[in-house]
């Protein structure tokens, strides 16, 4: 087993294993979900798809689109969570008709691929523009699939990014990554059966809340700030109130989704810029302590990352499926047996 008794200041380890190419056909690549039966789904500029295993081997998609009543066409689609028979996905839009010149010359902001350029448009855009933030649920019972019912409308100046479910699955979070005081963690129930039952739960100091992902009683968050990126934890208190916020780990410029390990965190490194580089997986202990990293050039810019803990026609269990925005699509990396266990413990 790996120690993770290094220092801060060692040489993070790189990792060896493969990195292949599952789908390459999904514009605006943003977040991915796993249901507790493995089936992977991907969220992209025009909708949901879901990534199987072709008769020739490859991937197949299929879209899954969104159809709410209410919920304009042009959003921006974000975190997808997947909790019992049913998806989340999280839809922003913003609305522009302040400033008509601005989508005219450059495009819907809606509609345009998420890069760093594109991601500092759409925060511009979000101080001078109406945001309307909606948690949408797709059942995943029903023939053909498709986003049918609205769960929640986000009140106010809210651009919904990452979301989680608790424990008891009886509870929705979602990262408003909007700029400004307005960041922070929403919670809705889910039974609420009233689109204005979101409210705000935490707001973590020093970033604007992105990744989400809680374990028993503890919601971890990945998020942006001024000086550096963060990766914390917040107790869930017994009567469903914020405990007191604490910073795990201070690394990076900029990071997107992250995904929980076994023994730690594995954390998608968000960069396309000359200076900085492509994006890479870092890998850290429970502590904060970086383990290793995944650099390669068949990753540019990775936005989420999700530990496969079973096997399926498109992965094995241990195995790290990842978002590249760049290459607009889902990669794998099937790492070697001692980080498989490193990973997840049973595999």
């Amino acid at each position: 087993m790996i120690s993770l008794h290094a220092s801060r200041a060692s040489q993070a380890e790189a990792l060896s294993g493969s990195v292949t190419t599952l789908c390459s056909n999904v514009v605006n690549a943003e977040n991915l979900a796993l249901t507790r039966n493995q089936r992977l789904f991907v969220s992209g500029r025009d909708g949901v798809y879901e990534l199987t295993r072709s008769a020739d081997g490859g991937c197949d998609t299929e879209l899954v689109p969104v159809r709410v009543p209410g919920v304009p066409d042009q959003c921006m689609l974000n975190g997808i969570v997947a909790q019992e028979d049913c998806l989340y996905l999280a839809c922003v839009h913003i609305d522009e008709a302040s400033i008509p010149l601005i989508p005219t010359v450059l495009g819907d902001v809606n509609q345009i691929e998420q890069t760093t350029i594109g991601l500092l448009r759409s925060y511009l855009e979000t101080m001078v523009c109406p945001v309307d933030s909606y948690i949408v649920r797709c059942d995943l019972g029903q023939t053909p699939l498709a986003f049918t019912d609205l769960l929640a409308r986000l009140p106010g100046h809210v651009m919904a990014n990452g979301i989680t479910t608790d424990a008891t699955g009886r509870n929705l979070y979602v990262a408003n990554s909007a700029p400004g005081s307005a960041a922070g963690i929403y919670r809705i129930p889910l039974d609420a059966g009233d689109p204005s039952g979101a409210t705000l739960w935490c707001r973590p100091p020093g970033c604007k809340p992105n990744g989400l992902k809680v374990q028993g009683d503890v919601l971890y968050y990945t998020g942006n700030g001024a000086v550096a990126a963060v990766l914390g934890s917040v107790p869930i208190e017994q009567d469903g109130a914020a405990g007191e916020p604490r910073v795990i780990d201070t690394g990076g410029l900029v990071v997107d989704d992250f995904d929980l390990a076994d023994e730690g965190f594995v954390v998608a490194q968000f960069s396309e810029s000359m200076v900085f580089g492509s994006g890479f997986l870092r890998f850290l202990s429970r502590d904060g302590r970086e383990l290793a990293v995944l650099k390669r050039d068949e990753i540019a810019n990775p936005s989420a990352v999700a530990v496969a803990r079973e096997s399926s026609a498109l992965f094995r269990a241990g195995d790290v499926v990842l978002v590249d925005k760049a290459r607009r699509g889902v990669s794998l990396f099937e790492p070697d047996a001692r980080w498989r266990k490193w990973l997840l413990a049973s595999a």
